[in-house]
């Protein structure tokens, strides 16, 4: 019976801290001799079968080895995968250190050649991932390490020269500018930036100026119209603080338009001198002169008393209800 393995999980680091993309990997040479290896080791003596079936599935790289099962180790190992003691496979491929690279904040291979597969026993050791130069020879833990260092800081020094493209696009610059036009173009900003600010505070200053002075004068109209609104009878005491708390809340200007439209009341002493001037007029007239001047009627209607008093005068009776 085969036994189904899980050659590669490409969500998955390994013990070097990087991952494995399945779509980089290249399948066309190993195809051609799919040889199963006991423990990376190249010789006649540890080849163990052959792999069969390799395919992608969900994020895995997939594969059946057959074991020979004529050899001796391949038997024994053989007996042991199937007794589950052994469950471990590993990869050796080739590569450029150029394809190890930063890929959304992870360390990823996104381009390889694999050239064998072996079984292993303890799949999370160092040595359970085997790494080829495109010589063939085999690369160190030490060299390893190294190049995924090397790929971390080439990343970090990438990052600061993205930024600093987007900085000179601000500040209009070309993408070879030098430190000091850099310096330059700041202190530049710098300016118009302090000159905006002054220009944008003499503003602010000229506007609440003007708004003072128009308040001064809408005040100053109030006052004036409400004062005189007190001597021409449209405003007394009582409705004084009124009309100064609406002044206060909803704007002086809305307030003088208020009292202007409040109709003037003329005064107790001015309506009765103006009647009683208007009396001594009635009383210098005859009956008949009052009569041609057409003022009966508006004596009867005004001065119905005056009229009595006049009519009886006049006929020695009281005028027809």
């Amino acid at each position: 019976m085969n036994k189904t393995f899980v050659l590669n999980d490409e969500s998955m680091q390994n013990n070097y801290g990087f991952r494995i993309l399945n779509s980089g990997i290249n399948l066309d040479r190993f195809n051609r001799n799919p040889i199963c290896l006991n423990d990376h080791r190249n010789t006649p003596k540890d080849v163990l079968g052959a792999w069969s079936n390799l395919r992608f599935e969900d994020g895995l790289l997939l594969g059946e080895v057959i074991f020979n099962t004529e050899d001796i180790d391949g038997k024994e190992v053989a007996r042991k995968v199937n007794e589950g003691l052994i469950k471990a496979c590993s990869l050796g491929f080739d590569f450029n250190a150029d394809d190890l690279i930063f890929l959304d904040g992870e360390l990823v291979l996104v381009k390889c050649e694999l050239k064998e597969i072996s079984i292993v026993a303890v799949p999370s050791s160092a040595n359970t991932l085997m790494l080829y130069a495109q010589d063939g020879m085999a690369f160190t833990e030490t060299d390893i390490k190294a190049m995924c260092l090397s790929a971390a800081q080439n990343t970090q020094i990438q990052k600061p020269n993205i930024q600093m493209k987007k900085v000179l696009l601000h500040l209009q610059l070309s993408d070879s500018a030098q430190e000091p036009e850099v310096i330059e173009a700041i202190k530049s900003l710098e300016g118009k930036l302090s000159a905006k600010a002054i220009e944008v505070n003499n503003l602010q200053a000229t506007v609440a100026e003007f708004k003072s002075k128009e308040t001064a004068t809408l005040k100053a109209n109030f006052d004036n119209e409400l004062s005189a609104a007190q001597l021409d009878g449209r405003m007394d005491e009582a409705g004084k603080k009124a009309i100064e708390d609406l002044a206060k809340s909803g704007g002086f200007e809305k307030a003088t338009g208020l009292l202007k439209a409040l109709p003037k009341r003329n005064p107790i002493a001015d309506k009765l001198f103006g009647e009683q001037a208007t009396l001594s007029a009635f009383d210098k007239m005859s009956w008949d002169e009052l009569d041609k001047g057409n003022k009966l009627e508006s004596m009867k209607l005004n001065h119905p008393e005056y009229f009595v008093q006049r009519f009886k005068e006049k006929f020695n009776k009281e005028p027809n209800k």
